[in-house]
């Protein structure tokens, strides 16, 4: 044989081994890809790329009813990678590690298997579902199919529209709305779940738009603006992570902290004042600070030395 046509044969084989190998790598990441743009990519007509997808491919990628190709599902064996940064996202830890790349989270996922690996990360306290699956998976399709729903809370019926399934700090809530005011409602809490699959309602973009911009499960139409004292010796917990929601901060220059939030109720910020206390005081408003100290006197009354709390907890002597 010629040895001109056995290279341009050779090379022309490995032009075809190397699309086929990079587009094999797209389809099973999770993409969806487009013929035309993979035209252009590899710089080949669009009917190449046909015969790759529907003959050279057959049986492992599949046309989509859109007309572009994706992997058949017979050759999915694997999850395909793309799929833990979605996941990372939905369980948000999308921020957890310095570097949040796919290749990163493929690298920490394979050092995992060694039993040297050098990163842990201490699980969150959660609570137990278990046994509530059946619920969960007819609340999350009453708010897929826009279906209103009926419970029992607290002893009270309730008559909601659900909006989304949150996860905050080990909880699971429903966002709801009730009448036109948007709730939130524990999981674990709902009894007597009925979803109405006669019922579809319009789903409100400004819920939705709220429910994205809140970073925490106190829904309320207004938040109070509060200013808070920091003491330097604490600072640094307030710098490195927002504690309270929409935070910021300024310094000083003895390293205190002067914090401003947005709160959506006062007993949404008293528990986190009185853990950080004596180091954290309540500057504005004014009467929260009251409320706070009043709070406290009663806590002194109750639990004050000489009083049958303080005897119950006191050693027994040898």
């Amino acid at each position: 044989m010629n040895t001109r046509v056995t290279r341009r044969t050779s090379a022309k084989g490995e032009k075809l081994a190397q699309r086929l190998a990079q587009i094999l790598a797209q389809l099973h990441q999770g993409d969806i890809v487009d013929k035309h743009r993979l035209a252009r990519d590899f710089e080949v007509d669009v009917r190449t790329i046909e015969r790759d997808l529907g003959e050279r491919l057959y049986g492992i990628a599949e046309r989509t009813p859109e007309g572009r190709w994706q992997l058949a599902h017979a050759a999915r064996a694997l999850i395909p990678a793309s799929h833990l940064g979605v996941y990372a996202r939905l369980a948000g830890t999308e921020h957890l590690f310095p570097d949040n790349s796919l290749g990163y989270l493929l690298g920490l996922l394979d050092t995992q298997k060694s039993v040297g690996h050098a990163v842990r990360v201490q699980p969150m306290p959660s609570e137990d579902l278990q046994g509530l699956g059946p619920q969960f998976a007819l609340l999350q399709r009453a708010i897929e199919q826009h279906h209103e729903c009926r419970f029992t809370y607290k002893a009270k019926p309730r008559h909601v529209q659900p909006y989304r399934l949150i996860h905050n700090n080990g909880v699971w809530y429903l966002a709801a709305a009730e009448g036109r005011q948007l709730k939130s409602f524990s999981v674990a809490l709902i009894q007597s779940l009925q979803p109405d699959e006669a019922s579809h309602f319009t789903p409100d973009r400004r819920h939705h738009d709220y429910i994205n911009r809140k970073e925490d499960m106190w829904f309320a139409p207004d938040t109070t603006e509060v200013l808070l004292r920091v003491d330097s010796e604490v600072a640094h917990y307030f710098v490195r992570r927002a504690i309270l929601p929409k935070q910021q901060h300024r310094q000083d220059a003895d390293g205190s902290l002067l914090v401003t939030a947005h709160v959506s109720h006062l007993n949404q910020l008293l528990p986190v004042v009185r853990y950080w206390l004596p180091h954290v005081r309540i500057v504005q408003p004014l009467a929260w600070h009251q409320a706070l100290v009043h709070c406290l006197e009663q806590a002194l009354a109750k639990w004050g030395a000489g009083s049958q709390g303080a005897r119950d907890a006191s050693p027994v002597d040898a």
